[in-house]
């Protein structure tokens, strides 16, 4: 079995859509029953959460996804729910046999239909959006545009059918309006615009309704991409043998730190050591290593390759250690050319991040050996392309970097994307508090940290950057928690807060209690 098997699937909804047909087949289902069992497990959320007496407002548009709407309504209002139902005149004209026999069974129970134009002044106590489904490719325009800006503005509880309208179900941008959603129930397979982009802010809480064709559809579809979760670090990252030393557990160089920015390489080098690599070393502009030594565990040195005894030096180290990560706070300078040419030259292991990208950039250079960390400013650098594009389709952007540069590319954002040659996994672990001067360097550190100890652990490059990115992500979701407020915070977070929980997530088989 490959090492994707023990994550989650994730599939594009162009894939969905062209397999579920031959996959209800395979089942023995109809697509008739398909859109029964999908207004069942929206009606099931709906139940769960909001109870009789209870208006429900439920928002139909054209379509399939409208016809999941009509069964939802008419299940509702057989089970004793007040509902209204709003469609734009004309909505159900050009329809599937089975959307139609969805409206047949709406009006056969005495249901009406209400126009769009109607809703904003509506009472209701929540909303069943079936507005577009993931069929979705344009901007919302015209009346659905307004209907979904007062859905929002009305700010009641929401429950998406499959996706919250206006998303994009395989970019995950909102595409230009979308519903701000409380649930969002998914069908069949879930697609992977759900969990990067925009779509943290409108999804709400995921849930998954296979319909009964989840087996069909994997045995059949190679997914889009993977979900990474925090217990698959169960798998990767075993207890150490009790008979250990820190020469199993290899020795990372930390490069960078410029006059004014010695606080990088120090995060990055206590990232490291709290990862678990057996030790680390950290070379900074010569003036700053007071900066850095207030992690006495860190070897430091303060190095200049324009002077030939610390080029030899640097030179020394790169041949003793196994992996190098270079870039946190390294500038722009003739030093920092001086180191990033120096590095360069050798065939270690790299992580490459912050302004060591900067350089690659100009230097248009491709290797198998690095993982790159690039959040999409610094993406928008490397393919000469601008932020908005990058975020336009970040799948995409990740694929392209990769077939630029080669190795392991870690697009980083809401939804962080971790690309080799082969697959691309998604990390929805973390918080908004991370966006915080000093967290990419914690990533950075962290990456390097796992990497040196590869080999000890059996885990291949893009594992490595996984979890990485996982860690990360998870620690920043303890470090949001730990502050006894009613919510995760959401701001305040600096990157040393997330040094103790690194350790925790690095050891999944201690006791953890996993999210």
């Amino acid at each position: 079995m490959t090492e994707e098997f023990s994550l989650h699937p994730l599939f594009s909804p162009e894939q969905i859509q062209r397999n579920e047909s031959a996959a209800a087949e395979r089942e023995g289902l109809t697509m008739w029953q398909l859109m029964e069992r999908a207004g069942q497990a929206v009606f099931r959320c709906l139940r769960q959460h909001y109870s009789i007496p209870t208006t429900v407002a439920v928002l139909c548009g054209p379509g399939n996804n409208g016809g999941d709407g009509l069964v939802v309504a008419t299940i509702a209002q057989q089970a004793g729910y007040q509902v209204r139902l709003f469609a734009e005149t004309g909505a159900f004209e050009k329809q599937s046999l089975e959307a139609a026999l969805a409206l047949n069974l709406w009006l056969e129970n005495g249901g009406e239909i209400e126009p769009l134009s109607a809703w904003p002044e509506a009472e209701a106590d929540v909303v069943v959006d079936a507005l577009f489904g993931t069929g979705l490719n344009s901007r919302v325009r015209g009346i659905y545009a307004t209907t979904i800006e007062s859905i929002n503005a009305r700010k009641l509880p929401v429950l998406a059918v499959d996706i919250p309208s206006g998303l994009h179900g395989d970019t995950g941008q909102a595409m230009g309006v979308a519903v701000q959603a409380t649930h969002t129930i998914s069908f069949i397979g879930m697609k992977r615009g759900l969990y990067t982009a925009d779509a943290r802010d409108y999804c709400g809480q995921l849930w998954y309704a296979d319909l009964g064709l989840a087996t069909a559809i994997e045995e059949e579809v190679v997914p889009a991409a993977w979900r990474l979760e925090s217990k698959q670090l169960r798998a990767w990252l075993p207890k150490r043998k009790e008979q250990s030393h820190k020469g199993l557990y290899g020795h990372v160089l930390v490069v960078g730190g410029q006059r004014g920015m010695a606080g990088a390489v120090r995060l990055a080098g206590e990232a490291a050591l709290r990862s678990g690599a057996g030790k680390v070393t950290v070379v900074c502009e010569p003036g700053q290593e007071e900066l850095v030594v207030g992690v006495p565990e860190l070897m430091v040195l303060g190095l200049d390759t324009r002077n030939e005894e610390d080029a030899a030096e640097l030179e020394r180290l790169l041949t003793g250690v196994d992996v190098v990560a270079v870039g946190p706070g390294l500038g722009q300078s003739d030093w920092a050319q001086g180191l990033w040419v120096s590095v360069l030259a050798s065939s270690k292991p790299m992580v490459v991040d912050a302004d060591a990208l900067n350089f690659l950039a100009q230097a248009q250079l491709k290797r198998n050996n690095w993982i790159l960390t690039p959040h999409p400013g610094e993406a928008a650098t490397l393919l000469d392309s601008d932020n908005k594009s990058i975020q336009a389709n970040r799948w995409e952007s990740a694929k392209s970097l990769q077939e630029t540069y080669g190795g392991t590319v870690v697009l980083k954002g809401s939804g962080t994307l971790v690309q080799d040659k082969e697959r691309v996994a998604v990390c929805t672990a973390g918080s908004a508090a991370l966006a915080s001067a000093g967290t990419g360097d914690v990533l950075t550190g962290i990456t390097a940290g796992v990497w040196a100890q590869a080999e000890a652990l059996g885990l291949s490059q893009w594992q490595v950057a996984c979890i990485g990115v996982l860690v990360h992500g998870l620690a920043g979701e303890c470090v949001a928690s730990s502050f006894h407020t009613d919510e995760k915070v959401t701001r305040g977070l600096c990157a040393s807060d997330l040094m103790t929980h690194i350790v925790r997530w690095m050891n999944p088989n201690e006791g953890n209690t996993f999210s």
